[in-house]
């Protein structure tokens, strides 16, 4: 019997040899989840998610920090001391000042006391809409074709604008018309055509639109004369 012991304990000590600290540690520390996405909601100044952790070890664990690179990036642990068969949470906010539309994926390394190593990364994606797309957004006349009309593809992001409110522009520069999509209500082609060829370098076209939670936007098109530098 004390043979067939000390194989049994012999095999589960070289089983745990072969594995790395932090595998046997990531055993213990679990998550619900280590990535979440989110849609920013136009007009909110932060979007929010939280990650939970258990200890599903006997001895208690302590984070120590839950880094990130992105300035854009705040953490908050909620409780750093997790004891056996208890869990905490890491609330992480997501600050879009300055952030242009597009994919944020933020990443949040997880320190716990006595490992130098990360334990954990957590995935906060976060996407910010493009309310107003413009394509193209910005239109160059040379002397080559300085009085030649452009056609600009516009589309309202439907989910959160509703309504094309106004195309603002200096109407003694330029004439432009608004061709509505026969098969999508959020869709448009400007054409924008000259109308003088005494034009300043540079123009603006302000799209602005609007939907039930949100106050008027504005999206530009920039419009340039590089024929008008050789005058």
């Amino acid at each position: 019997m004390h043979i067939i012991q000390f194989l049994i304990i012999s095999s589960i000590s070289l089983f745990l040899v072969g594995f790395p600290l932090k595998a046997i540690q990531t055993q213990i520390i679990t998550w619900d989840e280590t990535e979440v996405r989110t849609l920013l909601q136009p007009g909110k100044p932060f979007a929010k998610a939280t990650f939970r952790t258990h200890n599903n070890g006997e001895s208690p664990m302590r984070i120590n920090n839950a880094y990130s690179e992105s300035n854009a990036i705040k953490t908050l642990i909620k409780k750093r001391i997790i004891e056996p068969g208890k869990s905490t949470t890491i609330e992480v906010t997501f600050l879009p000042e300055g952030k242009e539309a597009g994919l944020y994926h933020n990443k949040i390394t997880v320190f716990f006391e006595g490992h130098e190593e990360p334990l954990a990364t957590l995935h906060y994606i976060v996407t910010i809409p493009k309310l107003i797309n413009c394509s193209p957004n910005i239109i160059t006349w040379e002397a080559s074709n300085l009085n030649e009309s452009f056609l600009v593809e516009l589309a309202l992001d439907d989910r959160f604008v509703t309504s094309l409110s106004e195309i603002d522009y200096d109407r003694t520069l330029y004439e432009i018309s608004i061709i509505p999509d026969k098969l999508d209500g959020s869709k448009y082609t400007l054409k924008i055509i000259p109308i003088t060829e005494k034009r300043p370098f540079n123009s603006l076209v302000k799209i602005k639109a609007s939907g039930p939670q949100l106050t008027e936007i504005e999206e530009p098109i920039f419009l340039f004369n590089s024929y008008s530098l050789s005058q």
